[in-house]
């Protein structure tokens, strides 16, 4: 991890915080290329209406057929929190090479109805013919934090952990 790593992290924990605060879930992704930003989004998924809407795939959307390909190659897409599988074939999709994830899967999982699974992504990418490299928990810390304004209100994290914890109890309590 390097200072830049850093800098264009805090921008996407900015834009996952500006989501949150609209009653959006938190994420915000950067796309950087030559040291600058080129584009940025954040989610505006809306689950009632069924749009997807992942911060990565809308950076995804804004960039299509508006780079080249040598540009996509080297460029670097930084995310708020690893990216979810269809948004990594999205991301592929542009060609860009290298991801750098603020709040790692295994994190986030702490965040999720269910327990975290380790899974290669990488090499799973590979044996499609795809090569990207993920880097994980850049300010990982700081990135979980971002979560607590996650739909629009502000609650704290611990609070939104002891839920889950909960939750992942009941829920082993109701399979036994």
């Amino acid at each position: 991890m390097n200072k830049n790593d850093e800098h264009f992290m805090k921008r996407c924990y900015e834009l996952a915080i500006s989501a949150g605060k609209k009653g959006f879930d938190t994420f915000g992704a950067v796309l950087v290329y030559d040291g600058k930003i080129i584009e940025e989004a954040e989610n505006t998924a809306d689950f009632e209406k069924h749009i997807f809407g992942h911060a990565e795939f809308n950076l995804v959307h804004k960039c299509a057929n508006k780079y080249s390909d040598k540009i996509m190659e080297k460029a670097i897409l930084y995310t708020s929190c690893a990216p979810c599988e269809r948004c990594l074939g999205a991301i592929a999709s542009l060609g860009v090479h290298t991801v750098v994830c603020g709040v790692s899967y295994k994190e986030f999982c702490k965040l999720l109805p269910f327990d975290y699974q380790e899974l290669d992504r990488e090499g799973l990418l590979k044996q499609l013919g795809i090569q990207m490299r993920l880097i994980e928990s850049v300010l990982e810390d700081e990135g979980m934090h971002v979560f607590e304004w996650w739909g629009g209100e502000y609650r704290p994290l611990e609070e939104l952990i002891a839920e889950m914890d909960d939750v992942k109890k009941n829920s082993k309590n109701i399979k036994e």
